[in-house]
C-alpha cells in the first residue's frame, strides 16, 4: 500500500514506515519470506529442497482469530509430511557432512541421523513454518503489513506438527462515496490594511539601531549592558560584558523587562526572577541604551524590496497575500474533505503502523519542546505516558486517511508519471543544480506528495462547492 503524507492536519507516516509496507509487499507477491521469525533455529530452509508444493498442499489450515487487522492461525502437517520433509532435511545434511572417519557426504545415514538430530529437527520446523506461511499468503486472503510471527505449538516424533501464526494486515472496508461531498471555499479580499501591515513588517527587517540618547528605558528598547546571573543561589559563568538585550523579545524570563523599565544609562538593577523553574537573580549595569530607526516608504523604498515605486511594491504585496489566501482556502477544504473521509469511513488500522506513527509525533514535539528549552530529558520521559494518549488520535487518522487515499486511487486510477515527478523536481530547484541532486534522493516522497495533490483535485472537482465570502 502507497503511504499518503497528509499535510495539513494529521501528520506524516515516516520513510521509513514506507519503505517497510513496499518490502512487505514485495514478499508478500513473492510468496517467500526469508527468515523466519522463530528465534534460535538455525538458517533460512535450503531452497535445494524441490517440490516444496507437495508439502504445501498437505497443510490444514484453521482461522483462530480474525479481528481489529490481526488474524490467528493454526497450521497443521501430518505427520508422516513432517517424516517425509525430515528425512529430506537429513539427506541434504548428509551430502555436506563431515564426521570423524568418514569422507565429507559419505558417513551412513545412521551416523549422520545421530549426529545431526537436534539440527536437522530445527531445520525441519523452520522449513515448514516458512512454507506454511506461504501457502497462506499464496492463497490471498491476507494483505500483510509486517512480516508474519510463527511459533511452534507442538511437535513429537511420529505426530502431526502443529505452529501458530499471527498476521497483522491491512484492514478490509467498503469505501463510502467519495464523490459530492459538501465543501466550503473560503474567500477572503485583501484589505489595505493587511498590505500596510506587510510593509511595516518590511520596515522593521530594514530598521537599524542608534542610540536613543539619555532617555529612560521603555519596552521596545535595545540595551547595552553588563550582567551576571545566578541560579539557585549559584553564580552562573563569568561576568557577561557588552551584551545586547532586546527588551520586546518573548523569550526573556518573566519580570526582566519590566524591572528595567524606566531605568537609565549608568544605572545598576538587580532583578529575581525564575529559569527553567529555579530561582535566578541578573544583576545588570546599562550601558547605552539603543532604539530601532526606520526607513522612510517611498520609491527608494520599494527599490530596495526590488520595485520600482511603491505603488508596485503595494501590488505585488497584494497579489502575494491572495496566494496566500487561496492556500489558506485550499487547506481548509482539503481538511474538510479529509474529515467528511474519516467520519464515513471507520474501520481498526494495523497496531503496528499506529504506534509507529504515535512515536514519530512523540519525537517531533521532544525535537521541539527540548530544543526550545521548554523540556529538558527527564521532564519529557515523564510526559511520555500522556503525550502518547495526546496522539494516539492523530495518529490512528494519519494511517486510516492513508488506507481511504490508496483506494480512491485504486478506483479512479489517479497515478504520477516519471515527467510529473521531474517537472516538480526542476520547479522546486529553480535552476540551482545542487538543490535538484539534492531533490532527487527523494523522488518517491515527491511522487506521494504529488499523487496525494492529485486525489485532493480530483475530489474537490467532484464536490459540491459552496462559496464563503469573508
Amino acid at each position: 500500500m502507497e503511504i499518503f503524507h497528509c499535510r495539513q492536519k494529521y501528520g506524516k507516516l515516516s520513510v521509513k514506515r514506507a519503505e517497510e509496507y513496499a518490502a512487505v509487499a514485495e514478499l508478500a507477491d513473492a510468496h517467500g519470506l526469508g527468515p523466519c521469525p522463530l528465534r534460535g533455529v538455525g538458517s533460512t530452509p535450503s531452497r535445494g529442497i524441490q517440490n516444496w508444493s507437495d508439502l504445501m498442499n498437505d497443510f490444514k489450515i484453521e482461522v483462530l482469530s480474525k479481528e481489529n487487522c490481526k488474524a490467528e492461525l493454526k497450521i497443521e502437517l501430518p505427520a508422516e509430511a513432517v517424516e517425509k520433509e525430515l528425512e529430506k532435511v537429513f539427506a541434504e545434511i548428509q551430502q555436506n557432512a563431515v564426521i570423524s572417519g568418514f569422507r565429507k557426504g559419505k558417513a551412513p545415514m545412521d551416523f549422520v541421523k545421530k549426529e545431526f538430530t537436534k539440527t536437522a529437527t530445527e531445520k525441519t520446523i523452520r522449513n515448514i513454518m516458512t512454507e506454511g506461511t506461504e501457502s497462506v499468503l499464496k492463497a490471498g486472503k491476507y494483505n500483510p503489513v509486517t512480516v508474519p510471527q510463527a511459533e511452534p505449538v507442538s511437535y513429537e516424533p511420529g505426530k502431526p506438527f502443529v505452529f501458530s501464526l499471527r498476521i497483522e494486515e491491512s484492514p478490509e472496508f467498503e469505501l463510502k462515496d467519495y464523490k459530492k461531498l459538501k465543501v466550503t471555499k473560503k474567500i477572503k479580499n485583501v484589505t489595505d490594511k493587511e498590505i500596510d501591515d506587510v510593509i511595516k513588517n518590511l520596515q522593521d527587517r530594514q530598521s537599524t539601531l542608534v542610540d536613543a540618547g539619555d532617555v529612560p528605558v521603555e519596552k521596545h528598547h535595545f540595551l547595552i549592558a553588563d550582567y551576571e546571573s545566578t541560579i539557585d543561589g549559584k553564580k552562573v559563568g563569568n561576568v557577561a560584558r557588552d551584551q545586547m538585550i532586546d527588551l520586546s523579545h518573548e523569550s526573556l524570563p518573566a519580570g526582566f523587562c519590566e524591572a528595567l523599565v524606566g531605568s537609565k544609562i549608568g544605572e545598576s538593577k538587580s532583578i529575581e526572577t525564575k529559569v527553567a523553574d529555579k530561582q535566578a537573580k541578573f544583576d545588570v549595569s546599562i550601558k547605552s541604551i539603543k532604539k530601532k530607526q526606520f526607513p522612510a516608504v517611498d520609491d527608494e523604498f520599494a527599490k530596495d524590496m526590488g520595485c520600482d515605486t511603491i505603488a508596485q511594491l503595494r501590488e505585488k504585496i497584494k497579489d502575494e497575500l491572495k496566494k496566500e489566501e487561496e492556500r489558506k482556502s485550499r487547506a481548509g477544504m482539503e481538511n474538510e474533505i479529509m474529515d467528511t473521509l474519516l467520519k464515513e469511513n471507520e474501520f481498526p488500522v494495523p497496531p503496528s503502523l499506529l504506534e509507529d506513527e504515535i512515536v514519530r509525533l512523540t519525537e517531533k514535539a521532544k525535537q521541539y519542546l527540548v530544543n526550545r528549552r521548554s523540556y529538558n530529558e527527564e521532564e519529557f520521559k515523564k510526559s511520555l505516558p500522556a503525550m502518547n494518549e495526546k496522539f494516539s488520535k492523530d495518529a490512528e487518522k494519519t494511517v486510516r486517511i492513508s488506507y481511504i487515499f490508496s483506494k480512491i486511487a485504486e478506483i479512479e486510477k489517479i497515478s504520477v508519471s516519471d515527467q510529473d515527478v521531474d517537472k516538480k523536481i526542476m520547479e522546486m530547484a529553480g535552476g540551482d543544480k545542487a538543490a535538484e541532486t539534492n531533490y532527487r534522493k527523494y523522488t518517491e516522497y515527491i511522487m506521494l506528495q504529488l499523487k496525494e495533490e492529485k486525489i485532493f483535485d480530483f475530489l474537490i472537482s467532484n464536490a459540491k462547492v459552496k462559496e464563503a465570502v469573508q
